[in-house]
């Protein structure tokens, strides 16, 4: 009796090898692998924080402050799964997979904040934006209503 059970998950345990191994390699065939930048091409660029004129020193903390702002600026890019690290206290590495242009990354990296002003070019009608009393001469609590001098 013993050997016939053996046999059967001997057979259950192959065919299980088996699935795995061919799910493996669909797995392989089917799912392109997602290119570092060193193989799907990019631009790394190295950033250097300076003392600013106002006197802000180009510390770690400060530099990490630069890197949430040049974060977001990234974003705005489109660019997936680029990375920004700070090396020592004052230098950024960024890498920026599928950039092929280096000096328009440059650019959008190296652009100061404006704000802008435009104009208004009408007023909207307004249209009751207060407060209104219910119908029906207000009905609910009137304990805590104001009292009419």
């Amino acid at each position: 009796m013993s050997t016939q059970s053996g046999a059967g998950t001997r057979w259950l345990r192959g065919l299980l090898s088996l699935a795995i191994v061919i799910g493996a390699f669909g797995a392989a065939w089917f799912i392109p692998p997602k290119l570092g930048l060193d193989l799907s091409g990019g631009t790394q660029i190295v950033l250097e924080t300076q003392d600013g004129r106002a006197g802000t020193e180009a510390n770690a903390e400060n530099t990490d402050q630069v890197i949430q702002v040049l974060r977001e600026r990234i974003d705005s890019l489109g660019v997936s799964e680029a990375t920004m690290s700070r090396s020592g206290e004052n230098r950024i590495i960024v890498e920026l997979p599928g950039v092929q242009d280096p000096t328009e990354a440059a650019e959008i990296l190296g652009q100061t904040a404006q704000l802008t002003f435009h104009p208004v070019v009408g007023i909207a009608p307004q249209q009751g934006g207060g407060v209104q009393a219910p119908p029906g001469g207000g009905g609910g609590d009137s304990a805590n209503a104001p009292a009419d001098e």
